[in-house]
C-alpha cells in the first residue's frame, strides 16, 4: 500500500483545516494518508480535537519551513505531497496522483516528481500550467510565470522548474530537499538527478493562485552550463529559451491530446446551432486578424501554426512579402503586409509603430472585408495552450456593442481585443491622434500599455473590460461559458 504524507505550513490549524479535511474526505484510500503541519500558533484544545479527527497527524510549532521539517514529520510514508491551505481536492485525487506519477517516463538515472501551477477554481481553462521562466530582474533574479496550460493532454510534460507549494513524489526526494543548501529547490532537484513533470490533470484546485517567488542563481554556479544545455536558461546573459518560458522541454508543441467524446459531440452540436443562427442573421459574424513579420521569433511561428489548425476560426493573416509562401503553406487567407497599413506618423521606429498600429491594421482589414459584425485582433502567439481543433467559438462572449479587452493586474492586455464594426475606424483614428500628441509633447511614442490606458481612461463608454488572472487568456472566453 502506498502511504502518502501530506505536508503543509499554516498560521494556525484553522487555516489548514479545510484543505486537510478536503484531502481526507476525497481520497480513494483515506486510511493511507497521514498529515504533517507546521504552525505559527500553538493549537488550543478545540484545534487539537479537530486535528485528532484527521487520524495520523503531527505538528511542529512555531512554524518552520515544511520542506526543511519533512524528516521530523515523516513516519516512513512512501510518498509525500507538499500542499497548501488554498488547495481543494477532487474525489480519488490520491489514486490519480500515483497513476500520473507512474505514467511519467522512467530512466535509470532519474526519478520523477509532479509539480506545476494548479488552476484556481474559476480558471476558464481548468488546466495545470508548468512553471515557466518569465524574465531576469535588474538584480539578476529569475522571475517565474504560468507556462503553457496542459489542456486535454494525455501525459505529464517534463520541465525545468518546481512549484514550492505543490510537489508530489517519493519520500526520498523530500528527504534530499530537506538537507541544508542555499540553492533553489529546482536546481537541487536537477543536481540530485530528479526529473520534474507538470501534472496533466487538475485533480487538485486552488481557492487563490499561488505565485512562485523569484530566485537568484549565481552565474558562476557549477551547474549553470549543464542546466542551460538542457533547458535553455542562461544565468550569465539572462537569455531564456522558448521552452523555458513555456516551462517544458517539448520544443515542437506536439502535445499528446485526447479530447473527451462528450466535448467533441458538444462542440459539433454548438457549431451546427451557431451556423443556423449566423445564416438567420442572429449571431455575430466576426473576422480575426493577425500579423506575422520577419522580425518575430520562430516560437511565434509555431504558435501561429497551432492557430491555423483551428477549423472554425475565421482568420486573416498579414505577413511580410518574403514570408507569404511560407505562411500560405498552412494558412489559406494570407495577405501581404505593407508599411502603409500602419499609422502615418513622422517617426522612424517601425517595430514600435507596428505594435501601436493593431487597430489601424484592423481598419485596413475592414476596408477589405466589409461584411463582418466585429473585427478581432489576435497576436500571432496569443493562444498558448492546446485547444481542440473542432471547437465552436462562443462569439457572443466577446462580440458585443463595446470594445472587449482583458485587464491583467490592472494593466491592459492587447494581445487580443474585439471591436464592433462601428467602432473600428473611430478607435484607429483616436489611437493615431493620441500617439501624434504624445510624439509632439514628449518627442517619442507611448508604450502600448500607456496608449491603451489613456484611451480607456478618456473613453470608458467604449469599453467592456474583462479581468483575467494571467496574460493571453481572453481567448478562453470563446471556448467556455460565461
Amino acid at each position: 500500500m502506498d502511504r502518502i504524507l501530506i505536508l503543509m505550513s499554516a498560521a494556525d490549524f484553522s487555516d489548514a483545516q479545510t484543505a486537510l479535511y478536503s484531502a481526507r474526505e476525497n481520497a480513494h484510500n483515506a486510511a493511507a494518508l497521514s498529515f504533517g503541519v507546521t504552525l505559527e500558533t500553538e493549537p488550543d484544545d478545540e484545534a487539537q480535537s479537530a486535528m485528532a479527527a484527521l487520524g495520523q497527524i503531527q505538528f511542529l510549532c512555531p512554524e518552520q519551513d515544511a520542506w526543511r521539517s519533512m524528516p521530523e514529520l515523516w513516519q516512513g510514508e512512501s510518498h509525500v505531497l507538499m500542499a497548501h491551505p488554498a488547495m481543494r481536492f477532487t474525489r480519488g485525487w490520491d489514486r490519480a496522483l500515483l497513476k500520473a506519477l507512474r505514467a511519467c517516463p522512467q530512466t535509470d538515472q532519474a526519478q520523477n516528481i509532479l509539480t506545476g501551477y494548479l488552476p484556481v477554481r474559476e480558471d476558464p481553462l481548468d488546466a495545470v500550467c508548468p512553471v515557466g521562466a518569465d524574465a531576469f530582474s535588474v538584480e539578476g533574479d529569475l522571475i517565474f510565470r504560468h507556462g503553457t496550460p496542459l489542456k486535454y493532454t494525455t501525459g505529464a510534460e517534463r520541465g525545468p522548474f518546481l512549484h514550492p507549494d505543490f510537489a508530489f513524489g517519493p519520500a526520498g526526494f523530500f528527504r534530499t530537499m530537506a538537507e541544508e543548501s542555499g540553492d533553489p529547490l529546482f536546481l537541487r532537484a536537477f543536481e540530485a538527478g530528479w526529473s520534474l513533470y507538470t501534472l496533466n490533470k487538475p485533480v487538485i484546485r486552488l481557492i487563490w493562485d499561488l505565485p512562485v517567488q523569484p530566485v537568484h542563481v549565481s552565474p558562476e554556479h557549477p551547474l549553470c552550463e549543464e542546466f542551460e544545455q538542457l533547458f535553455g536558461v542562461d544565468f550569465r546573459t539572462g537569455r531564456l529559451s522558448a521552452q523555458s518560458r513555456r516551462g517544458m522541454v517539448n520544443e515542437e508543441l506536439n502535445f499528446r491530446m485526447k479530447v473527451p467524446l462528450q466535448v467533441r459531440l458538444q462542440e459539433k452540436w454548438r457549431l451546427m446551432n451557431q451556423e443556423r443562427r449566423q445564416a438567420a442573421g442572429k449571431a455575430p459574424q466576426p473576422l480575426c486578424v493577425t500579423l506575422y513579420t520577419a522580425d518575430m521569433p520562430e516560437e511565434t511561428l509555431r504558435w501561429l501554426k497551432r492557430l491555423a489548425e483551428l477549423k472554425h476560426l475565421p482568420l486573416l493573416t498579414y505577413a511580410d512579402p518574403v514570408l507569404l509562401r511560407k505562411i500560405t503553406d498552412f494558412l489559406p487567407n494570407v495577405m501581404e503586409f505593407k508599411a502603409r497599413y500602419m499609422m502615418e506618423l513622422p517617426v522612424d521606429a517601425p517595430q514600435v509603430l507596428q505594435t501601436l498600429s493593431k487597430a489601424a491594421i484592423l481598419a485596413k482589414a475592414r476596408d477589405r472585408e466589409l461584411t463582418h459584425s466585429h473585427y478581432i485582433w489576435l497576436d500571432a502567439d496569443c493562444v498558448q495552450f492546446p485547444l481542440y481543433h473542432g471547437t465552436a467559438y462562443r462569439w457572443e462572449q466577446v462580440c458585443t456593442d463595446k470594445i472587449i479587452i482583458a485587464m491583467v493586474n490592472g494593466e491592459p492586455d492587447p494581445t487580443m481585443f474585439a471591436v464592433p464594426d462601428q467602432l473600428v475606424l473611430t478607435l484607429a483614428r483616436e489611437i493615431e491622434g493620441r500617439c501624434l500628441t504624445y510624439l509632439n509633447q514628449r518627442g517619442d511614442l507611448p508604450t502600448e500599455s500607456e496608449m491603451w490606458k489613456l484611451i480607456i481612461r478618456e473613453h470608458p463608454e467604449w469599453f467592456q473590460l474583462q479581468v483575467t488572472p494571467v496574460a493571453r487568456q481572453l481567448f478562453t472566453r470563446l471556448t467556455t461559458e460565461s
